[in-house]
């Protein structure tokens, strides 16, 4: 208000698809972070709701069922966690520092609360067909990108089979550990383990670049 009386012009109003787009990531959002909360089976479209703060009817509209709304919100998650690792790329070290810092970006990828949700997901898409059919492109994208870092890491002249191995055991080591420390829920243990398998990949992958 008092901005408006400033300039003396009457505060710009939101057109029907700004509308129409910020309710809709409002509850992809708050799917998401029932995700966090309380897991894919309690994520329910009352508690989404709740968390939006959108009228039922909102959602209702925008996304019929509890799956379709799930479906979208696998692309959102997607998109977030795409986003982050691309900011966190811009702004990793050069130098030597630059491969410890790359692992604990991709550590610091697959254990926060969007890799939380997205457990949630591969779980729950175990047994349901149509939640997995939606999951398993943005989790390519997702393992492409990853995959991309790491292969920055190492000389252009590294032979295809042992990049290709190097590779798979940077993300498999990783992503094994992410889930463990999901089970376990300890802070601790986690840093503890983090810190035993990062010292081994950073001399297994500085080894590649030096041959």
């Amino acid at each position: 208000m008092a901005a408006a009386a400033k300039t003396g012009k009457k505060p710009q109003r939101r057109t029907q698809e700004e509308r129409r787009s910020s309710t809709r990531a409002a509850l992809l959002d708050a799917t998401i972070d029932c995700l966090i909360d309380y897991g894919y089976a309690a994520t329910t479209t009352t508690r989404v709701v709740e968390r939006a703060g959108v009228s039922r009817g909102a959602q209702v509209h925008h996304f019929p069922t509890k799956a379709e709304l799930v479906a979208e919100a696998v692309r959102r998650l997607a998109e977030r966690r795409l986003a982050e690792i691309r900011e966190q790329v811009a702004k990793l070290p050069q130098g030597r520092k630059r491969t410890g810092a790359t692992l604990d970006l991709i550590w610091n990828q697959h254990s926060g609360p969007l890799f939380a949700a997205a457990m949630e997901l591969w779980v729950a898409g175990r047994t349901d067909p149509e939640l997995r059919s939606s999951l398993i492109p943005v989790e390519r994208e997702v393992i492409e990108l990853v995959r991309e870092i790491t292969v920055a890491q190492l000389p252009e002249s590294t032979p295809k089979a042992e990049l290709d191995a190097l590779v798979t055991t940077v993300i498999t080591l990783i992503l094994g550990l992410g889930v463990q420390v999901e089970l376990l829920q300890s802070k601790r243990a986690a840093e503890a383990s983090w810190r035993a398998v990062r010292s081994q990949l950073i001399v297994m992958l500085e080894a590649a670049g030096s041959r």
